[in-house]
């Protein structure tokens, strides 16, 4: 079935209201979540809201969270989450740490009590529409070893990079130090497919093409991506007093996260104006582009560049909901009261239309 970006907005904030989340964040939540189908990132899409009610059903996730500012001290903040979304979560952050971005020309905020962040590339599409550079990182449940390890002691810690640009596509670079995001690999696990020997291995260490067996995720460049993933846990836990290792809860038993994020935003203008700098990545830009292409290339991409196509074209073309994930969602909804019993998929769509 195809639906509409704005249909995906209305049916995940209806949804998640009826789960207990005030409109305001489900709103939020719903633009992350819609961002992330619209830019091809399915894993952190609609697939992903199904894991997210479920933690709401196991009590994991706090729809009505007491989100506090633990520190204040002019250019750097802190936030305890208690549980709840890590979209609304950073999204709050951001809004209290834009002005002060404006102001300082640096500013940092860090959390914890977090879960999952989303899609991290709507953070970078946000910032570089603000006219602002972005940092954004975090740690996440338990997916990966340690480089010549067997125990899984860290998250698949994605870096998220914005930079605005003027006429060009701001570069937006949202990656994550495994080769996929565990959500990949439960989206082809779902759908009945095999995933190739290079995304994860089983509880052995030895590659698997068996999403079912996959019990560890494997790093992009191997000690490399060990050592950025590393990194990513030192940014979001140490300055937050967030949880990390064996301190996260068990992804397999729907526990708390209790996760962490960083959240670094710079503003251009205490360096050049923002025209001359929006300038110079247009000229670094077209640079990358114009040069020569390697034998059977046709066009060079920036970072991002290709999600911000794909929105485009998304926008237009509608995007397409297997029959399992729609089943899913149904399913879900029902015992969340969202939806009636018996209600399919095109019910839950007319539950929640569109606003006209």
């Amino acid at each position: 079935m195809q639906i509409r970006y704005e249909q995906e907005l209305a049916l995940v904030a209806g949804i998640l209201r009826a789960a207990g989340f005030p409109a305001g964040d489900a709103a939020t939540i719903a633009k992350v979540i819609a961002h992330s189908d619209f830019t091809g990132v399915y894993s952190h899409g609609l697939s992903r809201l199904t894991r997210y009610m479920r933690q709401i059903e196991a009590g994991s996730l706090n729809p009505r969270p007491d989100f506090r500012t633990v520190e204040d001290s002019g250019a750097v903040m802190v936030f305890d989450s208690d549980n709840g979304s890590g979209i609304v979560a950073v999204n709050r952050a951001y809004d209290a740490l834009r002005e002060k971005a404006r102001r300082y020309g640096v500013a940092m905020a860090c959390g914890r009590h977090n879960a999952n962040i989303g899609c991290g590339s709507y953070y970078g599409w946000r910032a570089a529409a603000d006219g602002l550079v972005a940092l954004v990182t975090c740690n996440t449940y338990a997916f990966t070893s340690p480089f010549g390890g067997a125990d899984r002691l860290i998250g698949t810690n994605p870096i998220i990079l914005g930079v605005p640009a003027g006429e060009e596509y701001p570069i937006v670079m949202d990656i994550s130090t495994t080769f996929v995001a565990m959500g990949k690999i439960q989206a082809a696990e779902r759908e009945g497919q095999s995933i190739p020997d290079t995304w994860a291995k089983d509880y052995d260490g030895a590659p698997t093409t068996d999403p079912a067996a996959a019990f560890s995720l494997s790093p992009i460049a191997g000690h490399k991506g060990y050592g950025l993933a590393v990194m990513v846990d030192v940014l979001s836990t140490m300055f937050s007093g967030a949880a990390f290792g064996t301190d996260i809860g068990l992804f397999s038993k729907l526990e708390k996260e209790n996760t962490g994020f960083c959240l670094i935003l710079i503003d251009p203008e205490h360096f050049l104006p923002l025209a001359d700098f929006k300038a110079r990545v247009d000229r670094y830009v077209r640079m990358m582009k114009d040069g020569r292409k390697a034998p059977g290339v046709e066009e060079v991409y920036l970072p991002g560049e290709l999600e911000f196509r794909r929105f485009e074209q998304m926008k237009k073309t509608g995007l397409s909901v297997s029959d399992a994930l729609a089943q899913e969602l149904s399913e879900l909804s029902i015992r969340l009261g969202a939806l009636g019993p018996g209600g399919d998929f095109e019910a839950l769509l007319r539950r929640f239309p569109p606003e006209e």
